[in-house]
């Protein structure tokens, strides 16, 4: 009898298998998707592309608008290829302002910030260190020693540091970091602090530190609760708490609101232990030299876009993101002649962005652009808008690179069906997401593409874990067996 029920176990397992395997039309796989109960009151797009024959091969609701999230970031990334180019190298220069005399500088060493939102990135470690740079031209120019300061000049870009349709409860995140004319650390800072049983900071730490970074608590005591709330204040600059808590210690990674000091004391830090070097500090040095000079002392050049969008992409960053677009307004600016960067920054990026796009052919109309990174849920597109992007780059080499060779495989981002199907690592995407929000965009097969996809889901009743899952298990039904 038990064997029987074995036997019949394995028939009806190897029958599921095989149902669950079974070839489907393009379309049959879409309609399969959208037909589950979840998505019953959802906002839903699909597009498939053959590349081949340029066509749309399966679709469902092509032309709704709905949020993006970080396939935003594609958008962006597409562009900066165009625009930038893939050589393109944020550059930062580092100058001695002031005088030079035998092997003595008195004045400042001035770290002037053009964007870079790679420096000091604990993402890209192969990169070359700007303070270790600093220290090591220094000591290339014989200098010995240093009676002055070190200054951030941060000035570059105008407040605010953020897009303004980000909401304010992601600004204090490691995921919500700022894009400041001059980053350091990937904008981002631990800080450990200790509240007691009334809701005051007993005592706080910040690694690496930032000089005049506070904590602020506005917590109140509870005898059960703790719950706790971050924001940042950038006029303090400040990590200020609310909520309840009984009194205990906490500590995580934030977004940092002044980056600039903390690459500034870096520097600092490593000219005292520089063995060769004796630093001085002295903040008034500078305004009493005769015959000061401004001389260049550094110049570092950040790792090729390329590699900043391969990285970006795959950990989908939204300050690299966004730092893309800003450099893309900062092109246009400049080459406007305009000198002073204005605080619609972000905006004369996005307007740059769609003329590229409208430039190659690719319909801008319908794209709801409001940042490079995709963390506004105003950012809205339909599909048909990703495929017509997605066809255009898949045809598109900038100095032999494509942006399907920059994009990461599938392989764990999709559902664990799709994870323990060899098709994972076959299939390049940029996934998105963000409460209520689950969305993928890439190309089939990775290397040689010859389908382009995009899946734009909002406001589905199930859990994320599960959309993920049926995403990734239509991937598998779309691309079995093609």
């Amino acid at each position: 009898m038990n064997r029987t029920i074995s036997t019949l176990a394995i028939l009806a397992l190897a029958l599921t298998t095989a149902l669950q395997l079974r070839a489907y039309t393009a379309q049959e796989a879409v309609d399969k998707f959208v037909s589950h109960s979840s998505l019953r009151y959802a906002s839903v797009g699909v597009s498939v592309i053959d590349l081949d024959s340029a066509k749309t091969i399966a679709s469902y609701r092509p032309e709704q608008a709905n949020i993006t999230a970080s396939t935003m970031k594609t958008v962006v990334s597409s562009a900066a290829l165009g625009l930038l180019g893939p050589h393109f190298r944020f550059e930062t220069p580092v100058y001695l302002d002031g005088v030079v005399e035998g092997d003595h500088f008195k004045g400042n060493i001035v770290i002037r910030g053009t964007g870079d939102p790679t420096l000091g990135s604990v993402f890209l470690p192969c990169q070359a260190n700007i303070v270790d740079e600093i220290i090591a031209a220094l000591q290339a120019c014989g200098i010995t020693s240093v009676e002055g300061s070190v200054i951030g000049d941060d000035s570059l870009y105008a407040y605010p540091y953020f897009d303004e349709t980000w909401d304010v409860g992601d600004l204090a995140y490691d995921y919500g970091t700022a894009v400041h004319a001059l980053s350091f650390h990937d904008n981002l800072v631990t800080i450990s602090y200790t509240l007691d049983s009334r809701g005051r900071v007993a005592q706080s730490s910040f690694s690496p530190a930032v000089p005049g970074l506070k904590v602020v608590s506005r917590c109140r005591g509870s005898r059960g609760r703790n719950a706790i709330t971050p924001y940042l204040n950038y006029s303090m600059p400040a990590l200020v708490l609310t909520g309840e808590t009984t009194g205990r210690s906490y500590s995580n990674t934030y977004a940092n609101p002044t980056p600039a000091p903390m690459l500034v004391d870096s520097v600092e830090r490593a000219l005292l232990k520089a063995p060769s070097i004796r630093y001085d500090y002295n903040v008034e040095v500078r305004d009493k030299l005769d015959g000061a000079t401004q001389t260049l002392l550094v110049l570092h050049k950040s790792p090729e876009l390329t590699e900043i969008i391969t990285s970006l992409l795959d950990r989908s960053d939204n300050m690299f993101a966004h730092a893309l677009l800003r450099a893309i307004g900062t092109r246009e600016w400049e080459m406007k002649g305009q000198e002073n960067m204005p605080s619609n920054l972000d905006a004369i990026g996005v307007d740059a962005v769609k003329r590229w796009l409208e430039q190659q052919g690719v319909s801008a109309e319908s794209l709801f652009m409001h940042d490079g990174s995709g963390l506004a849920r105003a950012n809205k597109a339909p599909v048909n808008f990703f495929g017509e992007l997605l066809s255009m780059m898949a045809h598109r080499r900038f100095d032999g690179v494509r942006l399907c060779d920059l994009m990461p495989t599938a392989a764990g981002r999709a559902g664990k069906t799709l994870k323990e199907n060899p098709l994972s690592d076959l299939i390049a995407l940029k996934s998105g997401s963000m409460r209520h929000v689950q969305c993928y965009v890439g190309y089939y097969p990775a290397q040689e593409p010859h389908y382009a996809f995009a899946v734009l889901v909002n406001n589905f009743t199930c859990s994320q874990a599960s959309i993920r899952e049926q995403i990734g298990t239509f991937l598998c039904n779309l691309f079995e067996g093609k």
